[in-house]
């Protein structure tokens, strides 16, 4: 990885998508700043598109579609997206109906017996929002775990047949072979007849943790905040970039950056 300050400005200035996760990317000590929401209006009234990428729930990415200054968000680890559409949310689901609550009750009960075996850990307290995914709490609303307990985490949920990632304070895990980049791919081609190759050189994606790896994997143009250097990551899994900043912090330097090579062209 490199230091942010050596991003190539000259490929800010192209940039019409700004792709960001939300957890300790746009959030610091699980707060968003004022700065953080202000810069995302200013960005959208510049004709930059902003897409959210999250593993938060359902009931929150409704929330967030609806009052947030985005474009689209991605939820649940690419489950769905949903996109403020004519004063109202339209929301594009990976499964059925019938596939969701089938896999959702499966994955209730893996998680009660993970959080049994893993003393200090708890259902998240977003999980009665979700609609495709359970989340295991290892250092939101309880005391902060390991990063190896997490992994052990991940493991466990794999063992039982689910797909797991680790989050800044989640373990996430659902029932399929989708994640963030899949769904975001399918964003792009069905709302703006495209192809994340049609815009690999004008996309900066930010994000934090290992569930943004396939992110950082397909651009280039990535950054990680700095906590993402706490993780054991293979190579290709890290952004091209880190910032100095944690979370929010990090993100307003390359929001800072992206909004004057924006005023700039003006």
């Amino acid at each position: 990885m490199n230091p942010f300050d050596e991003f190539p400005t000259r490929e800010m200035a192209n940039l019409s998508f700004l792709v960001s996760d939300i957890d300790d990317t746009l959030t610091l000590d699980g707060v968003l700043p004022a700065a953080v929401y202000a810069a995302l209006e200013t960005m959208r009234a510049k004709g930059i598109k902003v897409i959210l990428i999250t593993g938060r729930p359902a009931g929150w990415c409704d929330m967030i579609a609806r009052f947030w200054p985005i474009d689209a968000v991605v939820g649940e680890n690419g489950s769905f997206y949903f996109k403020p559409e004519n004063g109202q949310i339209k929301r594009v689901w990976i499964d059925e109906t019938e596939t969701r609550t089938t896999n959702l009750a499966k994955l209730q009960v893996m998680a009660e017996q993970i959080v049994g075996e893993f003393p200090g850990t708890a259902l998240a307290e977003d999980n009665p929002w979700r609609a495709t995914d359970v989340a295991v709490d290892f250092a939101e609303d309880v005391e902060a775990l390991p990063l190896t307990v997490a992994e052990q985490i991940r493991v466990r949920f794999e063992q039982m047949g689910a797909t797991a990632k680790v989050s800044s304070i989640h373990v996430n895990a659902w029932i399929g072979s989708y994640d963030k980049l899949s769904m975001f791919e399918r964003l792009l081609a069905a709302e703006y007849k495209l192809s994340v190759d049609d815009i690999l050189t004008k996309t900066i994606y930010t994000g934090d943790s290992p569930n943004d790896a396939p992110m950082f994997r397909r651009f280039f143009l990535s950054v990680g905040m700095k906590s993402v250097t706490q993780y054991d990551m293979p190579k290709s899994d890290l952004p091209g970039f880190v910032t100095d900043g944690d979370g929010a912090d990090g993100f307003m330097e390359v929001a800072e950056q992206v909004l004057q090579s924006k005023k700039n062209q003006s």
